[in-house]
């Protein structure tokens, strides 16, 4: 296995077992450089100098964003890394056809302020960069789906990153407009308390 296989499908096992796309350098060297180490078969004195610069050819390759100095990345194509070592014992489980309700949205809200914000993430900054593209998630409020019944309009949506957008789905992370790194439409306080309030733990683990 190549040097890129191994760190590819360790940064899969990572993202599973911490439940992020952000990692760190330092956490992948502790938890993951060994088992790379060993499928990798390599021999040389200094595998975390081949770590950096199997970590550089990922980032040329479009497959990690380097989030900063500090040894922080992104991944980016998770959907494309190759998938974590699976038991030979597992098994399918078995399946069922099952029918699917969607709420349906209005897309052009979305698309507009997508645009409006650049694709930018309004908490962070970031913009990911695909390779036709860019790419960022648009977040409500004031959930649609039941017992929220929110509404789809702009005064209910922010844009933000996946790893914000899962932070905001779960109430770990509450909003204060006077805090948005970006703000260029309005934002009604009311869907603002509302996921304050609800849908965030009692101590939500962070403030921005």
């Amino acid at each position: 296995m190549t040097w890129k296989e191994a760190v590819l499908k360790a940064l899969r096992r990572l993202s599973r077992r911490h439940l992020t796309t952000v990692l760190k350098r330092q956490t992948i060297i502790e938890e993951e450089l060994m088992t790379i180490v060993i499928h990798t078969g390599s021999r040389g004195k200094t595998p975390e100098q081949t770590l950096n610069r199997t970590l550089q050819d990922l980032r040329d390759d479009g497959k990690i964003i380097f989030l900063d100095n500090k040894g922080t990345y992104h991944l980016v194509f998770l959907e494309d890394l190759p998938p974590a070592d699976i038991s030979v014992d597992y098994k399918a489980p078995p399946r069922a056809p099952a029918t699917i309700h969607r709420i349906k949205r209005d897309t052009a809200i979305i698309a507009r302020l997508k645009s409006l914000y650049e694709y930018q993430c309004q908490i962070c900054g970031l913009r990911i960069r695909l390779q036709d593209r860019y790419y960022c998630e648009a977040h409500h409020l004031r959930p649609l789906g039941e017992p929220h019944s929110g509404p789809d309009i702009e005064d209910n949506i922010i844009i933000v990153c996946p790893n914000h957008h899962v932070q905001l789905d779960y109430g770990a992370l509450q909003i204060h407009v006077r805090d948005l790194l970006t703000y260029k439409h309005r934002i009604n306080q009311e869907y603002i308390s509302y996921h304050n309030n609800v849908i965030c733990h009692p101590a939500a683990r962070e403030e921005i």
